[in-house]
């Protein structure tokens, strides 16, 4: 199993994150890291980075990491912006995403980039999902999970006032589908049950609040059930994540960012991951940003990387071998 890694923001905890990772055992498994050695080196003196290169290889505890240079170079300068670290977070993505896409490697795991950071050097993508979806074609859905809870989000980075004018029984049922294949095909589960949130509080109080949820998300989730999908809904977020409901389910479509992701961040405990289903690669990435505000001294917690890593190993494999279990 081979994993092409993209460097992200070197001015971030991404690097760091990642090689306490590898000093986890991961059986089987080679790396190829994106990014240039004059690069890694600054970041390995500055942030005292474990293991030791040798030749294009790079040795942390049981693993071997191949560095894949890509033609950018950054000086490391902790905590801060600059146009040098974005061009080589960009250059270091299209390099791990032609990797994937010709063969060279079973699955993408992506670090952390400063999406406001790329701007300034011409980025044009909301974020590397949009990037990788551009590239290898695919309708990605983007789903953060831990072990045990998974939530796809309906929609993603949008002003909480658009998001009624975004949700439609199409967009909602496409939702659906693609997160029952993630399941199926990518993480192996048998006839998944499938809970969709409510969109208004109390779920409209059947018009009194709002009527989106009896005229929008019921009707997406009867035509789900038509197609003989497990699925039910829509519940109000509070309830379902307060009283435990979330525990019955494997997959959760929550409306909107903030309704999906606090209490899936607050389960997750620092641990969860990014996934994005509905792409022809394998692509997942830790579930954190760049944290410039952590110094160079203080410790990180990479256990988010040590599971997109873990995830990212899972559907390659399962992928690769059609099963279901």
């Amino acid at each position: 199993m081979r994993l092409a890694v993209s460097c992200g923001d070197v001015n971030g905890i991404g690097l760091r994150c990642f090689a306490d990772s590898c000093l986890h055992v991961f059986f089987n498994v080679s790396f190829e890291l994106m990014i240039d050695k004059k690069t890694l080196a600054d970041a390995m003196s500055v942030y005292a980075l474990p293991g030791k290169v040798v030749d294009n290889v790079w040795h942390v505890g049981e693993n071997t990491i191949t560095i894949v240079p890509v033609g950018s170079v950054a000086d490391v300068n902790p905590g801060t912006m600059s146009d040098a670290a974005s061009r080589c977070a960009i250059a270091s993505l299209q390099s791990a995403i032609a990797h994937v896409s010709q063969g060279h490697a079973d699955a993408l795991v992506t670090l952390p980039i400063n999406k406001y950071a790329l701007t300034n050097v011409g980025w044009k993508f909301a974020g590397q999902t949009e990037m990788i979806a551009e590239a290898v074609g695919g309708r990605p859905l983007m789903v953060l999970c831990t072990r045990d809870v998974r939530v796809a989000l309906a929609t993603i980075h949008v002003p909480l006032s658009e998001v009624s004018n975004l949700v439609t029984v199409e967009l909602i049922t496409e939702h659906i589908a693609a997160l029952r294949h993630h399941l199926v095909i990518d993480l192996g589960l048998i006839d998944p049950q499938i809970a969709v949130l409510s969109v208004d509080p109390h779920a409209g109080e059947h018009g009194v609040i709002g009527t989106i949820d009896d005229s929008v998300v019921l009707p997406a989730i009867e035509l789900a059930r038509a197609s003989e999908y497990h699925v039910d809904g829509p519940h109000p977020a509070d309830g379902f994540f307060a009283f435990g409901a979330y525990k019955k389910y494997d997959g959760i479509v929550a409306m909107y960012h903030d309704q999906g992701l606090i209490p899936l961040k607050l389960l997750a405990q620092g641990a969860g991951v990014n996934c994005t289903a509905g792409l022809r690669i394998v692509r997942t990435s830790p579930d954190h940003g760049t944290a410039y505000n952590i110094g160079v001294h203080d410790s990180v917690d990479s256990a988010s990387t040590v599971e997109a890593i873990e995830m990212a190993i899972r559907i390659a494999r399962n992928r690769r071998a059609g099963v279901t279990s």
